[in-house]
């Protein structure tokens, strides 16, 4: 916030206090009065009233008001971590692949189911952490200029021997995904989308592309699948602000540039399980009701701080 800004808010401020006190005074006085003269008892203030008084000027109200404020310009910070499995991890199936085997199944080497995909040290494959916080379009209070400059950018989303490469993809509404097609034999990518996110199914030939723009954005990732080869399938997830992200195969993540200073709202969804709802945050047992979770006022954010979210899941919660 500019020197000017907060000068004339403070100035604001203040004249508001003074009408609020100057008030709050009158109404004491009267009400105090009204008693000697009715019981000439001692005056006794009532904490409750005092209480109603307040409501009634209208402090609750500048207090909510406070909070909902937008963060000041350039105000961010970096959520980053780890999400890791708790157990063992179930053995991957693997998938029906009866056609064009020469080029789905190079050297006869069986494709593996991607549901769950965990690593050596217990990392945690495409998890998708998502803030499902309404931003306003367009404000630098809320969207940093690097995300701004990459609003329109084009992601690619390439299959090459009959798999989807990128298993779970994340990208903004306002993004042109281009479908690419590494084979020399044809695909199509059939997208049924959900919420706002416009649905497709384009058929793609061998080294060809096609362009899908979203248009909207989905509660939760949504199915991509190739009718050509039936074994093929993704998750796409689109969104209309930018936080958001994917773990990699290690299960390490980080969402840079999320606002500072304001209540914040997040999801988290991983194909096996779905929304995640309980899980341990650096260490201590979490409950996400239907995969939220929500930065309150005591925990939001501060500018520049890198928030560290170290979480394990037990391998129950994905149905194994």
């Amino acid at each position: 916030m500019e020197a000017k800004e907060v000068g004339e808010e403070q100035f604001v401020n203040t004249i508001i206090q003074h009408r609020a006190l100057w008030l709050l005074a009158l109404l004491l006085t009267l009400a105090v009065g009204c008693r000697v003269r009715n019981t000439g008892a001692a005056a006794r203030i009532d904490v409750s009233e005092v209480a109603l008084i307040r409501k009634g000027l209208g402090e609750g109200e500048a207090k909510a008001t406070e909070q909902s404020r937008p963060p000041s310009r350039q105000e961010f910070a970096t959520i980053k971590g780890t999400f890791k499995l708790v157990g063992t991890a179930p053995a991957r199936d693997p998938l029906n692949v009866n056609k064009d085997q020469n080029i789905c199944m190079p050297g006869g080497k069986p494709v593996l189911k991607e549901t769950l995909v965990v690593d050596e040290s217990g990392g945690i494959k495409d998890v998708v952490i998502f803030c499902t916080t309404k931003m306003p379009a367009g404000n630098s209070k809320w969207e940093h200029p690097d995300y701004a400059a990459a609003a329109k950018e084009t992601v690619p989303f390439d299959q090459k021997n009959c798999v989807f490469l990128t298993h779970v993809l994340a990208a903004r509404s306002s993004q042109v995904i281009v479908l690419k097609n590494s084979d020399p034999v044809g695909h199509n990518a059939n997208l049924v989308a959900k919420g706002k996110a416009l649905s497709a199914n384009a058929l793609i030939p061998g080294g060809g592309t096609s362009d899908y723009v979203p248009g909207g954005e989905s509660p939760e990732p949504f199915d991509v699948s190739c009718n050509v080869h039936p074994w093929m399938s993704a998750k796409i997830l689109t969104r209309d602000n930018p936080c958001f992200t994917v773990t990699k195969p290690d299960g390490s993540f980080e969402i840079k540039h999320v606002p500072a200073g304001v209540p914040l709202e997040f999801k988290v969804w991983q194909e096996s399980s779905k929304f995640v709802q309980s899980a341990t945050l650096n260490g201590a047992p979490a409950k996400w009701p239907k995969g939220r979770i929500i930065l309150k006022d005591n925990e939001v954010l501060k500018p520049d701080e890198t928030r560290e979210w170290s979480v394990t899941v037990d391998v129950s919660s994905f149905g194994k």
